[in-house]
C-alpha cells in the first residue's frame, strides 16, 4: 500500500513540475526569445534606413526546376523589409475581396497568394471594440502567414511576383472567381478559385498549351508562416507542424522542423500548421500522387515554418490542357466541422487536426456529451456542472468502493501505528502482523488505489476537451464569469479589483482556484493519513494549495469542473466513510471489502 501511495504522490508531484515548467522557464525563454526577435528587426530597420542589407525580391525564376518530381528549392520568394504593418502590406497590390459569412479578407492579384483572411465569429478580445481574430497576412509584416498554389517546372510559368486578370473583383461564399495569365509562348495559366459557407477553398488550375512545344509541370500548393508563434508549450496540447499521410497522423514541434526538415510520400492526405483553436491545411487531391514536406529556413533572418507539397510531373503536349482541384481550409477547427470533411469529402481524419489525446475514444464522446447539453442549457458552464455530475455517477459503483476502503483503512489507524510502532525494528514481524490485521477488519490496502487509476484517463480526458476545445472560447457562464478559456479574473491577491495592481501571473489567484484548493483540502482531511513520515505528511498537506496556484494560471471553465467534482466527490465520501466508521469493528458481513 505504501508503495503505490508513493506512486500517487510522484505523479501528482510531477504534474505539479510540468506545470509549474512554463511559469519558471519557457516563459521567461519566449519573453527572451521576443525580445531578441524584436531586437533584431529594429537592427534591420536601421540597415535599411542606412541604405544597407535590404533585401530584394528573389525572382521565382530563380527556384530549380523540376524533376522526377523533386521538391527542389520550392519555397514562397523573400520580400524586401519585414517591418511594414498589415494595412501598408495589403494595399501595396491590387485585390480580390473575399465576402462570406464567416470570414474577411482578401486575394492578392500579384501572385494569386490568399494572404489576408479574419474571422468573423471570433474576435481577438471581449472588449466591444475588439476586432476578428486574424489567420492570414501578407508576407513583410514580421508574422505573415499565407498559402500559394503554382505550378514548378518549365521557364515562364506564373510565380509570386505575377499579376494576374480576374473576372470580377470579389468572391463570395458558394461563388468563384477566375484568374488568367498567359506567357510569352502563349500559354495560358486558369487558375478558378472557390469558397464554401465556412472556411474550405477549392483551386482549380489548369494549364493549356497553345505553343508549339511541349512544356513539363508539377503542381504545388504551400502554407508559409514567417516568424515563430507564442504557444501554450504544455504537453496537453500541440500547436505547431501537423500533417495526415500515408504513414496517418504526424505532429512536429517547432523545435523539431527546426533540428530536420520533414519529407514523405503521400496518396492525398492533407499537411498544414495548426494553433490551439485555428488550422490552416493544404487537402490536395484525395487520389493524387504527392511529395510532402514540413520544412524551416531564414528569411532576412527570420524564421520561416512551411508546409507543401508537389505532385508528380506531367509533360502537356501542344493543343493540350492539363487541370488539377486542391483544396485550402483557413479557420476555426469546429469540431463538427471538420468531421463535415471528412465524412463528406473522404479527407482521412480531417477531425484529428484537433489534438483528442490519448485518450481520443474517451475525449471525443465526452465533448460531443458537453455540445449537446451547451445546446440544451445554452450556457457551457452549466453544461459543464451537468456533464460532471453525469460522469460521477458513472463512476459512482467504483467511487463507492474505493471510499469504502479508505473509510476501513481510515478506521484501522491507529491499530496499523501500534503495529508500526511495536515492530519498527523488525519490519518482516511487522508486515504479518499488518496482513492479519488486515485480514481481521477485512480490510483490503489495494481496494483504494486501482478505483484512482480506473478514473485516471476518465478525469484526463475531461480536463483534455475542456482545455482544447473551441466551443470555451470567449463562453460566458455567470457573474465576473464572461470567458471560460481564461484565468479567474476576480483576484484575491488584489482585493478583487480594490487594490489598484495587477499581480504577476504566477500570484494572480483568483477566488475560484482558492475554493479549489480549499476543495482539495477537505478531500485530503477525509482520506486516511498518507504513512508516517512527518515530512511526507506535510508535503501531502501542502498539495491543496500548491494547486492553488497551478489552477490560477488553468482556464476557469477547468477550475469549475475541478471544483465542483471535488464538491461532488466529497460528498459522496463524507456519506461512504460515516457509514463505514458506524460498522462493528471486524467490518459488516453484508458490506465486505472484497465486493
Amino acid at each position: 500500500m505504501q508503495d503505490n501511495r508513493n506512486l500517487i504522490m510522484a505523479i501528482v508531484i510531477s504534474m505539479v513540475i510540468l506545470l509549474g515548467f512554463d511559469f519558471f522557464y519557457a516563459k521567461p525563454q519566449r519573453e527572451a526569445a521576443e525580445k531578441a526577435a524584436q531586437e533584431e528587426l529594429a537592427k534591420r530597420e536601421a540597415a535599411e534606413q542606412a541604405g544597407i542589407g535590404a533585401v530584394e525580391d528573389q525572382p521565382a525564376s530563380n527556384l530549380p526546376t523540376v524533376s522526377g518530381g523533386d521538391l527542389g528549392g520550392l519555397a514562397a520568394p523573400v520580400v524586401k523589409g519585414l517591418s511594414q504593418s498589415r494595412d501598408d502590406a495589403l494595399a501595396q497590390n491590387a485585390r480580390i475581396e473575399i465576402q462570406s459569412p464567416r470570414v474577411h479578407g482578401s486575394i492578392s492579384l500579384k501572385g494569386g497568394r490568399l494572404d489576408d483572411l479574419t474571422l468573423i465569429d471570433y474576435k481577438i478580445s471581449l472588449e466591444e471594440d475588439s476586432g476578428e481574430v486574424v489567420l492570414l497576412s501578407p508576407s513583410g509584416t514580421g508574422m505573415g502567414y499565407y498559402a500559394e498554389f503554382g505550378w514548378l517546372g518549365s521557364e515562364n510559368l506564373p510565380n509570386a511576383n505575377t499579376v494576374w486578370t480576374a473576372d470580377k473583383n470579389v468572391l463570395t461564399a458558394g461563388g468563384q472567381v477566375t484568374l488568367t495569365w498567359q506567357n510569352p509562348q502563349g500559354v495560358l495559366f486558369t487558375r478558378v478559385i472557390s469558397l464554401d459557407q465556412d472556411y474550405m477553398f477549392s483551386v482549380r488550375q489548369s494549364v493549356t498549351n497553345n505553343s508549339d512545344q511541349n512544356i513539363r509541370v508539377a503542381p504545388y500548393g504551400l502554407v508559409s508562416r514567417e516568424g515563430r508563434p507564442d504557444t501554450d508549450q504544455l504537453f496537453i496540447l500541440h500547436e505547431g507542424p501537423i500533417w495526415v499521410l500515408d504513414e496517418g497522423k504526424e505532429e512536429f514541434d517547432y523545435d523539431d522542423i527546426e533540428d530536420e526538415n520533414k519529407t514523405a510520400e503521400s496518396t492525398g492526405g492533407w499537411l498544414g500548421i495548426t494553433d490551439k483553436y485555428w488550422l490552416v491545411a493544404l487537402v490536395p487531391d484525395q487520389e493524387a500522387k504527392l511529395k510532402g514536406r514540413q520544412i524551416r529556413d531564414i528569411v532576412a533572418g527570420q524564421e520561416r515554418f512551411q508546409a507543401d507539397y508537389l505532385r508528380e510531373t506531367v509533360q502537356v503536349a501542344p493543343g493540350q490542357i492539363y487541370e488539377v482541384t486542391n483544396g485550402l481550409f483557413a479557420g476555426a477547427k469546429e469540431v463538427e466541422l471538420l468531421d463535415k470533411y471528412e465524412d463528406n469529402d473522404n479527407v482521412r481524419q480531417f477531425s484529428y487536426a484537433i489534438d483528442w489525446g490519448w485518450f481520443d475514444f474517451l475525449t471525443k464522446p465526452f465533448f460531443y456529451g458537453l455540445h449537446i447539453l451547451n445546446d440544451v442549457f445554452g450556457n457551457y458552464g452549466v453544461a459543464i456542472l451537468v456533464f460532471t455530475v453525469l460522469i460521477r455517477l458513472v463512476l459512482f459503483p467504483i467511487a463507492n468502493k474505493q471510499f469504502e476502503s479508505m473509510g476501513r483503512m481510515k478506521k484501522v489507524q491507529p491499530k496499523v501505528k501500534a503495529l508500526q510502532e511495536r515492530y519498527k525494528d523488525d519490519r518482516m514481524k511487522m508486515q504479518q502482523e499488518m496482513m492479519a490485521l488486515y485480514k481481521k477488519e477485512q480490510v483490503n490496502p489495494l481496494a483504494g488505489c486501482l478505483p484512482i487509476f480506473i478514473q485516471i484517463p476518465v478525469m484526463f480526458a475531461l480536463y483534455k476537451v475542456l482545455y482544447v476545445s473551441i466551443d470555451m472560447r470567449h463562453a460566458p457562464f455567470v457573474g465576473w464569469i464572461k470567458d471560460l478559456s481564461a484565468p479567474d479574473p476576480l483576484l484575491v491577491t488584489n482585493l478583487f479589483g480594490l487594490i489598484p495592481w495587477d499581480p504577476p501571473s504566477l500570484i494572480a489567484i483568483g477566488i475560484l482556484p482558492l475554493l479549489m484548493g480549499v476543495s482539495q483540502w477537505l478531500q485530503m482531511k477525509l482520506n486516511p493519513q498518507m504513512g508516517t513520515d512527518p515530512i511526507q505528511q506535510k508535503i501531502f498537506m501542502l498539495m491543496p494549495w500548491m494547486f492553488v496556484f497551478i489552477g490560477a494560471q488553468f482556464a476557469v471553465g477547468l477550475v469549475i469542473y475541478w471544483t465542483w467534482g471535488n464538491i461532488l466527490q466529497i460528498i459522496q465520501q463524507w456519506v461512504i466513510m460515516r457509514k463505514v466508521e458506524a460498522e462493528p469493528s471486524g467490518g459488516n458481513t453484508n458490506n465486505k471489502a472484497s465486493k
